[in-house]
């Protein structure tokens, strides 16, 4: 019982991505349901379970990369990602999986 408390303990925290459009470019969000052009899946870590990024954690290079104006974002865990960070939690780091999805 103990170890599975410390195991969804470990595997809590938080971490956000932000949806950032590059500077002087007009780009909208797109809904649910558009069919996307482009999908970029990448790994965003953080420090503090979550409170502070480590690496990017913005879409303005994505969309400065793929040109795109409609863009959709969702960060989640992959299960391996959910065994790993408990074990990574007890140094205060998190892993989240970033997916950014546009149309040109």
């Amino acid at each position: 019982m103990l170890a599975g408390a410390m195991l969804l303990l470990g595997s809590s925290g938080c971490g956000t991505a932000h949806l950032v459009a590059p500077p002087g470019r007009e780009v909208y969000i797109m809904q649910a349901d558009t069919p996307a052009a482009v999908r970029v899946e990448r790994t965003v870590w953080f420090w503090c379970w979550g409170a502070k990024p480590i690496s990017d954690n913005t879409t303005r290079e994505d969309i400065e990369k793929y040109n795109l104006r409609e863009v959709r974002i969702d960060v989640y865990q992959k299960w391996y990602e959910m065994l790993m960070n408990p074990i990574t939690s007890l140094v205060s780091i998190q892993r989240r999986t970033l997916i950014v999805e546009g149309n040109r």
